[in-house]
């Protein structure tokens, strides 16, 4: 297989459970690049969260890429080309933060740097709960992560501030997301479709988490543009991915990979599925189809 580019989702997928790069998957990496393989991470984080894994797997010098923010932004790395196609206005900002405050659920607003969070008041008994459990000192920021009520805050962003209504968020964001249990966001993730509709573009990226950012701004878009502009045939790239927010991506390419940890609806719309992102599943497909 002739493949130019690696392109790989982030949590659940490149990041084993502890939200780190194993050693394996670093190596084999490495050693795709070197062949001269372009790697290109795909994830909802911002540059900010996603520098410490570029410098990890040396992707400043093999000319890497990030699509970042569900493909909001595009960064080339060895250049410092960063180009940003489109944010949340105020108008979107006020729409979206009124109804999601009513359905009672945690409310998270996007810069590149910085996450504001809004708290009802239900959820903070939780949180407060779950914070001692996990041994976090009293000034642990309750900001829920994608998988619990409360964040472990390793490599969050340099500015971490809750709020207490709407006016207090920036006039332009990159995405809002909304976070509670399982079982209620699926249906507010219905809600917001019945109430929005095509204006935006929702993603239920895990069960506890909905991402919302502009409309045609998705994973699968960006890489598109990409793959475009640089004469890339949908042959020649490799896809990783667990989540919803990936299936996109899934459609731009032969060769799409779902992590053996991917919900069903994920690993149907594959090409192929390896094992999970604790069982160095990427490792595994990549000794599958580029016989490194």
């Amino acid at each position: 297989m002739a493949i130019r580019w690696i392109v790989t989702d982030m949590d659940g997928t490149l990041l084993d459970s502890r939200d780190r790069i194993s050693k394996r998957t670093e190596e084999c990496l490495l050693e795709c690049q070197k062949k001269g393989i372009r790697l290109i991470l795909a994830s909802g984080r911002s540059y900010i969260r996603l520098m410490p894994y570029v410098r990890q797997l040396s992707m400043e010098a093999y000319d890497g890429c990030l699509i970042e923010i569900n493909g909001l932004a595009l960064n080339r790395l060895m250049t410092g080309e960063r180009e940003v196609f489109a944010q949340l206005e105020q108008k979107d900002i006020d729409e979206l933060f009124s109804f999601l405050s009513g359905m009672q659920v945690e409310i998270q607003g996007y810069e590149d740097e910085s996450l504001y969070y809004w708290i009802p008041r239900w959820q903070r008994p939780f949180k407060i709960r779950e914070r001692e459990e996990k041994g976090y000192p009293p000034d642990h920021p309750l900001v829920a992560s994608a998988w619990s009520w409360v964040t472990t805050n390793q490599n969050n962003y340099p500015v971490l501030r809750e709020i207490s209504s709407v006016e207090e968020l920036p006039h332009h964001i990159n995405k809002l997301n909304c976070t509670d249990t399982p079982d209620k966001m699926k249906r507010v993730f219905a809600a917001l479709q019945e109430r929005f509709g095509n204006r935006y573009e929702m993603t239920r990226t895990c069960p506890r988490l909905v991402e919302i950012a502009p409309a045609g701004i998705t994973k699968g878009q960006t890489l598109k543009r990409f793959m475009q502009r640089e004469g890339v045939a949908p042959d020649e790239v490799i896809v990783f991915g667990d989540g919803e927010n990936d299936a996109d991506m899934f459609r731009q390419v032969k060769y799409s990979i779902a992590m053996g940890n991917a919900e069903d609806y994920v690993k149907e719309q594959a090409y192929d599925v390896t094992l999970s992102n604790d069982e160095d599943g990427m490792v595994t497909a990549l000794q599958k189809y580029l016989a490194l």
